[in-house]
């Protein structure tokens, strides 16, 4: 969930390490449990089963870079994956009996430049190495490695001049936060992106308005109030405008920004206490970060994305899930009859999320979301098939789909509803958070959003964490009324054991097959 880079810099005719995200060293050895490297992203992303300490270098003859992973086996993951173009071959190897290594080699005559190799930890044990664009050369010059700063936070462009107005800093208050500006205060905008649960932004625009030339990352508020991370950056505009994207965790609110006499402050929703909105937990140790933004799929830019950005496939562990405790009971062992399905024609299209070398998130012993959510889908899909109810599945095989492709088959089926099932994620530090929420896109999708959600609820007895709109692709793409739900985290102390429960699926999948039955009653 969070998103801290790292620049690489390179001591020429040297193993020169160029720089490490340092997190708390895990207590026993960690095993390398997933990588892949996505040629069209120049993205390599691997996970562990525990935090790890990776550190990056760049090597010539061949160019390569190479991450180590001390206190790390390497388990029963792929060694290699030829990649061609201008990366030859991704490998993974035990370097010795305590470090596992990656390599990306280059083709020959390909080279880069070091300060635009970024790490970005995703999780405490996933990571990402993104690649710039790769361009035939000579081998790169010596650069030296940015110093490391202990925040996430992000400052850019500042001039301090040229606008009616100055934003010196940012602070905490006991209503939320307050944007200090000097001068006349604009009226700020505010967008919220929410095509993913770990790529939430909220987008507050500052027309007429400069940054102090002395405002530093370490000036901003530090994982306060659900927030991961802030970047102010200053726009090439005449005058100036100030762009501040706040990077907000999955169960952060949607915050609004208003002008006052002090400047621009930002509030929760009305009606949200701040006193229910938990500070967002810090990375283990201080991070290393690049002076420039990370790419477009990871932070947003002029308008919000028409399509879900891109992100990483998330890992695939390949050991066998660790023994859970046994799930709390659910609410009815003999659940009631299904609703019959009225006469004539309805087609339902059924999503289950991610798939193939997606796995979705992973969670508490490895649990994956796509482990959880294809058997529930499936057997949602076959309860209704009893009822009468003609269903069409967007993958009924463990392969990755991509979104727009989901949204396709549900359109050209002329689908009467669309339900898309997924598993929820957050920090591993958060066994706390747990529950159940469905969203909808627009108002046609509402009802079904509440409908499922009252019935999963009514099974299951887990937490209401509610029905909200959200942006997400698959749902705006779709021409009916369209519903994601989240059937639980996997990262959750409570959720985590039911969702690797057989028999608590079953339950799930009846319940969410009775809410659609619901629905197909009370009227299309």
């Amino acid at each position: 969930m969070e998103s801290r880079w790292l620049t690489l810099g390179l001591t020429s005719g040297a193993l020169a390490t160029l720089g490490a995200l340092v997190v708390a060293a895990p207590a026993r050895a960690a095993t390398l449990q997933y990588w892949w490297f996505d040629a069209q992203t120049n993205q390599l992303v691997f996970t562990t089963d525990s935090q790890v300490q990776p550190r990056a270098q760049l090597l010539v003859n061949p160019t390569r870079i190479v991450v180590d992973l001390p206190n790390t086996q390497m388990g029963s993951t792929s060694a290699s994956q030829s990649v061609g173009g201008a990366v030859r071959e991704v490998r993974a190897g035990q370097f010795d009996r305590q470090t596992t290594r990656l390599v990306i080699e280059l083709a020959p005559g390909y080279s880069l430049n070091p300060q635009d190799v970024r790490v970005q930890g995703v999780r405490p044990n996933q990571w990402a190495v993104q690649l710039p664009t790769l361009n035939q050369g000579a081998a790169p010059a010596s650069g030296a490695l940015p110093p490391p700063t202990a925040t996430a936070n992000r400052v850019q462009g500042n001039t301090g001049t040229g606008a009616g107005s100055i934003l010196s800093g940012v602070v905490t208050t006991g209503d939320g936060f307050l944007i200090r500006l000097s001068g006349t205060s604009p009226t700020p905008t505010v967008q919220i992106t929410n095509d993913d649960a770990d790529n939430r932004f909220a987008i507050i625009d500052l027309p007429n308005t400069a940054v102090a030339g002395n405002l530093r990352p370490d000036d901003l508020p530090n994982y306060r109030y659900s927030i991961i991370a802030w970047d102010v950056a200053q726009q090439p505009t005449s005058p100036p405008s100030t762009r501040i994207t706040l990077r907000l965790s999955p169960t952060s609110p949607d915050w609004r920004a208003l002008r006052n006499s002090s400047g621009v402050i930002v509030l929760p929703p009305s009606g949200v206490p701040l006193n229910s909105i938990a500070d967002e937990p810090a990375p283990a140790a201080p991070l290393a970060a690049a002076p420039g933004r990370p790419p477009q799929a990871q932070m947003p830019q002029a308008q919000p994305p028409q399509a879900q950005a891109q992100i990483p496939p998330r890992p695939t562990p390949s050991r066998p899930i660790q023994s859970s405790p046994t799930p709390p009971p659910t609410r009815s062992a003999e659940p009631p009859s299904l609703p019959s399905a009225p006469s004539g024609r309805v087609v339902v299209a059924i999503d289950p999320g991610h798939g193939g070398r997606d796995p979705g998130a992973v969670g508490i012993g490895g649990l994956q979301e796509k482990q959880v959510i294809f058997p529930i889908s499936l057997r949602v899909a076959e309860l209704l098939e009893s009822q009468g109810v003609v269903v069409v599945m967007t993958r009924r095989e463990d392969v990755a789909i991509d979104l727009q492709a989901r949204a396709d088959i549900a359109n050209r089926a002329q689908a009467n509803l669309f339900v898309s099932i997924h598993a929820n994620a957050i920090s591993m530090s958060r066994p706390d958070v747990n529950g159940i929420e469905s969203y909808y896109s627009s108002e046609s999708g509402r009802r079904l959003a509440a409908t499922l959600q009252a019935s999963m609820l009514a099974a299951t007895g887990m937490r209401d964490r509610g029905v909200k709109q959200a942006r997400f692709a698959v749902l705006r793409q779709s021409t009916m009324p369209a519903t994601l739900l989240e059937v639980g985290f996997v990262t959750g102390a409570q959720d985590a054991p039911r969702l690797a429960d057989p028999a608590w699926r079953e339950t799930m999948a009846q319940a969410i097959a009775r809410g659609i039955l619901q629905y197909i009653q009370q009227g299309l």
